[in-house]
């Protein structure tokens, strides 16, 4: 199904971006993670990747004691691995899976040392183990959108830009919302104790943010934990609302082109962590996005959406619904030989992406 439009501007845009430490970022992360070195070891233990679905992890928040100059923390996080994986051969389960978290997390945040790991993880069902390279293994929806916007753009990219600044941890979340031409940005950014000894250098370090975030977008309006008031501050030991404020779960955050877009078409399939070879709640999603990146090349195209839907057990270059609109200026159904062929490109590039995923060329959250 084609769609076409006329492009008009949307009168205002919601957009938010949870960065790397989020707890919900960090339980994405963590279900990738675990997922891309399950496929390595499958391939060398059965000569092919079998079943797994970890996108069940849950990071329940510790206790911390933060204070000016560095502070404890008193409980730490504790990450709970659920979901349903095929047990290797040559080296438990539980160990894999311990690896690759604590990989994810040593690699990611820059303070946060102490936490737990709890395995949960245990074998899937008969029927849809059978069904891993035979077809797709759930009834899911994948859609896709491009370009982004130019507000869009900003916040994704604005993430970098905070955490470079010193004494900005690693859990940073960004929202904005334009209003014609008004653009307004709400940063919330966990501040490290260690690098402030006072309520004067954390409100510096405060004002730095800003001005960082207002140097890369000078038409804005922003503000930085604007829910501070007095000594009752984001202030943190590890840098991430993790050790005390906020637990995470695959599937709450950012969609698999890294941000939350309420305005734009969403699917809540949590990408992260399911398997790259029939799992289409993750594959669609990433062939949606490519083709609707591809579509919006062609001449004449403003905007590019793509809607692609599964049939459990049937083949995957075989959607139950391939749904495209465009939008733009002087568009016609000439372009449908064009469209077509960029879905059947894509819709066929199933086995080349498995090495993408694995490699971790692919961003999903």
């Amino acid at each position: 199904m084609i769609i076409v439009d006329g492009y008009a501007r949307p009168p205002f845009e919601v957009v938010e971006r949870k960065g790397l430490g989020h707890p919900d970022s960090l339980a994405d992360g963590i279900s990738e993670s675990i997922s891309r070195h399950l496929c390595r070891i499958y391939r060398e233990d059965f000569g092919e990747i079998v079943h797994h679905n970890l996108d069940k992890v849950l990071i329940i928040g510790g206790c911390s004691a933060p204070k000016f100059g560095g502070g404890s923390i008193l409980k730490p996080p504790a990450v709970v691995v659920g979901g349903r994986a095929t047990v290797p051969r040559g080296q438990s389960l539980e160990d894999v899976i311990v690896a690759a978290a604590s990989e994810h997390i040593q690699g990611t945040m820059r303070y946060l040392r102490d936490y737990s790991i709890e395995p949960r993880a245990r074998e899937g069902s008969p029927e849809l183990r059978s069904l891993i390279g035979k077809g797709a293994n759930d009834t899911s929806i994948g859609v896709g959108y491009a370009p982004l916007s130019p507000v869009e753009q900003k916040v994704l990219e604005l993430e970098k830009v905070v955490r470079g600044v010193r004494g900005a941890g690693d859990d940073v979340k960004i929202m904005a919302v334009r209003n014609q031409d008004h653009l307004r940005i709400v940063v919330a950014c966990a501040m490290v104790d260690r690098f402030m000894g006072s309520l004067e250098e954390y409100q510096e370090a405060k004002a730095r943010i800003k001005e960082a975030v207002s140097a890369r977008a000078d038409d804005a309006q922003v503000f930085v934990n604007a829910a501070d008031q007095g000594n009752n501050i984001f202030l943190t030991v590890t840098g991430s609302s993790v050790e005390m404020g906020d637990d995470g779960a695959t599937g709450r955050g950012n969609r698999g082109n890294g941000l939350i877009t309420p305005m734009r078409p969403m699917s809540i399939e949590a990408i992260a962590g399911k398997n790259p070879v029939s799992h289409v709640g993750k594959i669609y999603n990433v062939m949606a996005q490519g083709a609707a990146y591809d579509l919006s090349l062609l001449e004449g195209v403003a905007e590019a959406y793509v809607t692609l839907v599964s049939k459990i057990g049937a083949p995957l270059e075989e959607p139950l619904l391939k749904g495209v609109r465009l939008t733009g200026e002087g568009l016609n159904r000439s372009l449908e030989p064009e469209v077509n062929s960029i879905l059947e490109d894509w819709l066929g590039r199933t086995e080349r992406l498995v090495d993408d995923f694995v490699a971790g060329r692919l961003g999903v959250y």
